[in-house]
């Protein structure tokens, strides 16, 4: 983390809010427009929320990893557990994604819900 200049995440502690106010922001969101409702108006968290909340840059030079093409395909395997055939350049289709993984099977761990 701090090589990667993400050290500010360190300290952060778990999430452990108050359960009514989390019951009311959950109460308040509207996933179709990615907002929370308020009686003031619609509101939503911005990166600058989350760059001021937890220390991190949101400027600056991009963190990645460097892995050649013929490793994605084993790395979806292992993390995945299946690997899209399309895979190309790191990137996997949403698509592909929403109809492999949509819904868990009954025999789902808790690993893995």
């Amino acid at each position: 983390l701090v090589d990667a200049g993400l050290s500010s995440v360190l300290p952060l502690a778990p999430l452990t809010g108050d359960p009514g106010l989390i019951t009311a922001l959950v109460e308040r969101w509207r996933p179709e427009t990615s907002t929370f409702h308020m009686p003031f108006g619609e509101v939503t968290i911005t990166l600058e929320d989350v760059a001021t909340l937890t220390g991190l840059a949101i400027d600056g030079d991009v963190v990645v990893v460097d892995i050649p093409d013929e490793d994605w395909s084993a790395m979806c395997l292992r993390l995945l557990g299946q690997a899209p055939t399309d895979l190309g350049g790191g990137v996997i289709r949403i698509t592909w994604l929403r109809e492999t993984f949509d819904e868990l099977p009954l025999s789902a761990s808790p690993q893995t819900t």
